[in-house]
């Protein structure tokens, strides 16, 4: 193993979609304990911000939007790896720092969360982009844990192939995605399963301290209710359901001021806290950002649910990290999200988590635990969510058990084991 090795790391962000801020803060967090020493080099879709959350040494934040991609490494790395295979020299300080950094990394970890699936070919361009650089350069790249599939679609399954094929491995997050990756006939010891890389996470790994003071006050709340015997139901929206929602011509927001009014009305010693995965504080920009949905959701509350179901609901409108996601989600009975990384949050934490999603991603982790019936169906979870939640506040269900959980951890662990022994 190299004295200080290098790892390079793509797909993911510390700002903005915390599900990713929680993948990355695990790798590098994973990654430091059995590489002392290790050097990082992050590769963001937003690179200013994240420089200004994470100061840490050891790691770099290097640009990696998708005009960075083009511009900064892509088309440098096609000259920088033709005259190096032209056996040319390569006049280093002419070309971006994202690509020397690049090319001087002993691995490239890609954390997309899902990719090469049908039906969302319009970010096949940066599917591949976000690993086609490292491979001109000769650096070897592993596609860390992450939904892919189905390949049906003859555009999707040729890009699949011809990238996958590339990967010095490939992990597949569950047992759809494995069955679509076996489709592709990759070669067998090129690809296997794990579990999410966010199953691994742990407090300390965090790396940034966002608004300690105003979640402290939420997280004394909540306790404040449980100690009084209070049900707490954490309720998580994503600006992602929300668009195919629109998509469909269905009303996600009163969807859930709905759903509110139910399981509020149900048990008056209910209190609710609604909180984001995905924030970008002082933006209206929707992308990777649910406070803008939360906004909308907390107006459309006022006006439609009664005065006391409104003071019963707490709501998090501000940029938070992972470390205090899970802090807030430990102190819910029950958590009813759309967004894939509150779900495994919920799950690690043996919290009962209803799930209203959009992809086989949730399913399939659904799965590993046993609770597929909790992944609700988008067109009727308002109905059936009621009585599911009952059900579960009743005793009638239990949470998830315990040596699931760590067999789930220790699949997740199992990435950073091949990380480490590629390194060796």
């Amino acid at each position: 193993m190299k004295p200080t090795p290098t790892v390079a790391i793509i797909g993911a962000t510390f700002w903005g979609n915390r599900g990713a801020e929680a993948m990355l803060a695990t790798t590098i967090g994973s990654l430091r304990k059995r590489l002392p020493g290790c050097q990082f080099k992050v590769f963001s879709y937003y690179p200013v911000h994240d420089r200004q959350l994470v100061q840490a040494k050891d790691i770099e934040i290097l640009p990696a939007s998708p005009k960075a991609l083009v511009l900064k490494i892509f088309l440098p790395s096609l000259v920088y790896g033709s005259l190096a295979r032209l056996g040319l020299p390569v006049p280093v300080r002419l070309f971006p720092r994202a690509v020397c950094a690049l090319q001087h990394s002993d691995v490239l970890l890609d954390l997309g969360g899902i990719t090469f699936v049908d039906g969302r070919e319009k970010y096949l361009p940066f599917n591949i982009l976000t690993l086609l650089p490292a491979m001109i350069l000769g650096v070897p790249v592993v596609k860390l844990s992450q939904a892919m599939g189905p390949f049906k679609h003859r555009l999707n399954r040729m890009a699949a192939r011809w990238i996958l094929a590339r990967c010095a491995h490939v992990f597949a997050r569950g047992s759809i995605t494995a069955e679509h990756l076996s489709t592709l006939r990759l070669p067998q010891e090129g690809w296997s399963r794990a579990a999410d890389v966010a199953f691994a996470y742990r407090p300390e790994y965090s790396l940034t301290e966002e608004n300690e003071a105003a979640v402290g006050d939420m997280l004394a709340l909540l306790d404040k209710y449980r100690q009084s015997g209070w049900t707490v139901i954490g309720l998580g929206p994503s600006e992602v359901m929300d668009a195919r929602a629109a998509r469909a011509g269905r009303d996600h927001v009163g969807e859930i001021v709905e759903a509110l009014r139910r399981l509020g009305e149900a048990q008056p010693g209910r209190r609710f806290v609604v909180l984001p995965n995905a924030t970008r504080q002082d933006t209206p920009a929707t992308h990777n950002n649910d406070l803008p949905l939360i906004g909308r959701l907390r107006e459309r509350a006022a006006h439609e649910l009664p005065p006391d179901l409104i003071e019963r609901i707490g709501w998090i409108d501000f940029d938070l990290n992972t470390r205090s996601i899970r802090a807030l989600v430990s102190r819910c009975d029950v958590l009813v999200t759309s967004r894939f990384h509150a779900m495994v949050a919920g799950l690690a934490l043996r919290v009962p988590t209803f799930v209203v999603g959009w992809s086989h991603k949730y399913l399939e982790v659904l799965a590993e635990f046993g609770v597929e019936r909790n992944n609700l169906a988008v067109e009727a979870w308002v109905d059936t969510l009621p009585a599911l939640v009952d059900e579960q506040l009743s005793g009638r269900t239990s949470s998830p058990a315990l040596d699931v959980v760590e067999r789930v951890v220790r699949s997740s662990e199992s990435q950073f084991e091949e990380v480490e022994r590629r390194l060796a």
